[in-house]
């Protein structure tokens, strides 16, 4: 064979090789209201928590009330690669062939975690953004992560900040 001919099917087979990782199609959007039935019983599963704020209704993904803190969850089910640019207010979307943009979601689960800080008290929350369908590149956070990260990152959690008196009044205000 043509020594021209190997280096042009090495390079298309690469070229394939390199499309097929980047855009290998996704798989089916993981619960994340699923994963957190994995958590034991220190843990507080609140999902779909609607609560009354001083200017209207704060909705709430998802909520881990837990001897290690509040984890307040936003669930993002975006599909493509998520560009994370933590300090802009948008980022990119790469997928379906094309781009587009998102508003900044870990900016909204600060302001929800800043209204009920206001309606329940100053405790220890944890803003978490979960992505149930996307591939994560940029800059990196703890706060920000893939669904298949999740359990892991509230287990890895081990200092106890709350009293139970204390989780039961947030449970008993979210729930």
């Amino acid at each position: 064979m043509d020594p021209w001919m190997m280096a042009g099917a090495a390079v298309a087979v690469g070229a394939v090789l390199y499309w097929i990782s980047r855009y290998r199609r996704l798989g089916p959007e993981v619960s994340v209201g699923a994963l957190l039935e994995q958590l034991d019983g220190k843990y507080a599963v609140l999902s779909g928590a609607i609560v009354q704020g001083e200017q209207g209704m704060i909705r709430i993904d998802h909520a881990v009330v837990s001897p290690f803190g509040v984890f307040v969850i936003k669930q993002c089910r975006e599909a493509g690669r998520v560009e994370v640019r933590l300090n802009k207010e948008e980022w990119g979307i790469a997928g379906g062939g094309g781009r587009k943009k998102m508003y900044n979601p870990v900016w909204d689960v600060r302001k929800v975690i800043q209204k009920l800080e206001r309606l329940v008290g100053e405790f220890p929350y944890m803003p978490l953004v979960v992505f149930t369908r996307a591939r994560l590149t940029g800059e990196r956070d703890i706060g920000v992560l893939e669904a298949r990260d999740l359990i892991g990152r509230i287990r890895s959690f081990s200092e106890p900040r709350l009293t139970e008196d204390q989780q039961r009044k947030i449970v008993g205000i979210l729930g």
